[in-house]
C-alpha cells in the first residue's frame, strides 16, 4: 500500500509556507497552528463534503533531488457522511473518512480551481448517480 520506499520518504518530508518556499519542520508547525484547520474552501452538497486545505507537505517529493520538482502543498478532497437514521453521531464522527476522490496541488490559485472541479463533479454525482470506482 504504501511503497518500498515509504518511510524513507516520510523521514525526508520537506515542509513549505502557502507560497510553496521550502521552511523548516518548526516554521511550518507555527504557520499550521496559525491556519487553524487550513482550510482554504469548504462545501457541504447534499452527502458529500468538499474540503480544500493546505498541508504544506509534499507528499509526491522524490527521494533523489530534483531541481525541476513542483511542490504539491494543497489537496481537494470528496467525502460523503456516514449513514446516521437515528441522528446519533456526533457531528465530528458524521463523515466517512474514506475519500470519494483526491486532487494535490501546487498553489492556491490551482488549489480553489482544484475545488471548483470537485464540486461540480459532486454534483453531477447527485444528478446522473456516482459512477462505481
Amino acid at each position: 500500500m504504501f511503497g518500498p520506499d515509504f518511510f524513507e520518504r516520510l523521514s525526508q518530508r520537506m515542509y513549505y509556507d502557502l507560497d510553496g518556499n521550502p521552511i523548516t519542520q518548526d516554521q511550518w508547525s507555527v504557520l499550521r497552528l496559525g491556519a487553524g484547520s487550513a482550510h482554504i474552501a469548504r462545501d457541504h452538497i447534499g452527502i458529500y463534503h468538499v474540503s480544500t486545505v493546505w498541508t504544506g507537505i509534499d507528499t509526491t517529493a522524490p527521494l533523489e533531488d530534483d531541481h525541476d520538482h513542483t511542490p504539491l502543498i494543497y489537496e481537494t478532497m470528496v467525502f460523503v457522511e456516514r449513514l446516521d437514521p437515528d441522528g446519533v453521531l456526533p457531528e465530528d464522527e458524521r463523515l466517512d473518512c474514506t475519500e470519494q476522490h483526491a486532487e494535490l496541488h501546487a498553489t492556491r490559485e490551482e488549489a480553489l480551481a482544484g475545488h471548483r472541479r470537485a464540486t461540480a463533479l459532486v454534483r453531477e454525482w447527485i444528478t446522473k448517480g456516482r459512477p462505481e470506482l
